[in-house]
């Protein structure tokens, strides 16, 4: 019994701790601060972007306006003369030798 309450009494006085000091812990004095630091190296240069999508087709246009009447045409050439009807019966052609008029004369 001796022995356990040995063991109760150390138990006892390692909880509660072997005596009353409250002392609060030291802070420790603040940094001071450096110098600053040299500027840091240039950053390589970036990759190019990439090709931009291709744009939509437009819109048709709108009809255009009617066109102007065209000019009016050249008179066609006159036609060949025509071959003179044949005399009646009784007749046959006779040209005028001073007018070169051709006519029928009877037989």
């Amino acid at each position: 019994m001796k022995a356990s309450l040995g063991m109760v009494l150390i138990s006892a006085m390692l909880l509660f701790g072997s005596g009353c000091q409250n002392t609060t812990p030291q802070q420790p004095a603040p940094a001071v601060q450096g110098q600053q630091g040299p500027p840091g190296q240039t950053g390589e240069q970036g990759q190019a972007g990439q090709q931009g999508q291709t744009g939509q087709q437009g819109q048709t246009g709108q009809t255009g306006d009617t066109g102007q009447t065209g000019d009016q045409g050249h008179k066609g050439d006159t036609g060949d003369r025509g071959k003179a009807a044949p005399c009646p019966a009784g007749q046959h052609r006779h040209t005028n030798p001073d007018t070169g008029k051709v006519d029928c004369v009877s037989d």
